[in-house]
């Protein structure tokens, strides 16, 4: 969410230091700074506070102190409530002994009753495993976001029944990224859940196929840039790489091939013409990819390329 400045008309007569008398101000909340419209002063010795509180909350969109918003992360959607671990009253005295027994048990069956058949502790465990590959992966809100919609639609469609949890959930997180075109593999995916790569290619084919997802085809763009980041190429090999699969692209020679075996082999192929002392070995570890199959791709693109 961004917040959009608020305009308002302030009169400013008092201060000494602003020179513009009854002219509209521009308010900004991000950056806690109010800007003169007319002459751009910003103008320091404003209380924002009494300000931010009239005006920020006519919109429920700047409304952040209202609790967790709700969200399909949360195997509850953010809506659940607890009881707390005080044992106070309402007037802030001690509870009796009695009490506190029945109030540790009410306690105890409310936690309980928050996954009560085996399909919400799934989901539970799910999506908890979902929030640590993001850290790991280091994704967005809204992947994650997307992978939890992908997930609570599979397990509606009970497509999750003997299949391996952490198998599906990176096969949804591997659809969410290609949606909004993140350069995650199943590779990348795979090594952080310590799951089988075939058993989440495996679910993503399966999802794929029962929920009639529009998945986009990868950016070959964004994998070239990637490994060559990674190899800590300098900018003239990378654009000389995009160069090299522009004219690759343009005899359709790249449809139906791998996106990292073919941006290892332009970036191959183009560490030769820029002389860099690049190994087909360095590429392949970094690409994940054989070398063998770098070879063979070069075989094939070097007819075309100069």
């Amino acid at each position: 969410m961004v917040r959009v400045p608020i305009v308002q008309k302030v009169n400013y007569s008092k201060s000494e230091d602003y020179s513009c008398r009854d002219s509209f101000v521009i308010t900004d909340f991000e950056t806690g700074e109010i800007i003169c419209q007319n002459c751009g002063i910003v103008i320091q010795n404003v209380d924002l506070q009494e300000n931010y509180e009239k005006n920020v909350f006519k919109n429920f969109d700047y409304a952040s102190h209202g609790g967790n918003r709700s969200s399909l992360r949360f195997h509850d959607m953010g809506l659940a409530t607890i009881i707390g671990k005080t044992n106070q009253d309402s007037s802030g005295k001690a509870l009796g002994f009695p009490m506190k027994q029945a109030l540790n048990r009410m306690r105890l069956w409310d936690s309980r009753s928050q996954a009560k058949t085996s399909s919400e502790r799934n989901l539970r465990y799910a999506l908890l495993e979902m929030e640590k590959l993001k850290e790991k992966l280091a994704l967005s809100d809204a992947i994650m976001e997307r992978s939890a919609y992908v997930y609570r639609k599979a397990a509606k469609a009970q497509l999750i029944r003997g299949r391996s949890i952490k198998g599906v959930l990176g096969a949804c997180v591997y659809i969410a990224c290609r949606e909004m075109d993140a350069t995650r593999t199943i590779i990348d995916i795979s090594k952080s859940l310590q799951e089988d790569k075939n058993s989440i290619a495996r679910n993503y084919r399966m999802l794929f196929q029962n929920l009639k997802l529009a998945v986009s085809v990868p950016d070959f763009t964004k994998c070239i840039i990637k490994i060559a980041n990674n190899l800590e190429m300098p900018e003239n090999a990378k654009r000389e790489a995009i160069h090299i699969f522009d004219i690759m692209k343009g005899k359709k020679l790249t449809a139906g091939k791998k996106p990292n075996a073919v941006a290892a082999t332009v970036i191959y192929m183009a560490s030769i013409k820029t002389n860099l002392n690049l190994s087909k070995q360095e590429i392949a570890r970094m690409s994940g990819v054989t070398p063998v199959t770098i070879r063979n791709r070069y075989k094939e693109y070097i007819q075309h390329v100069k």
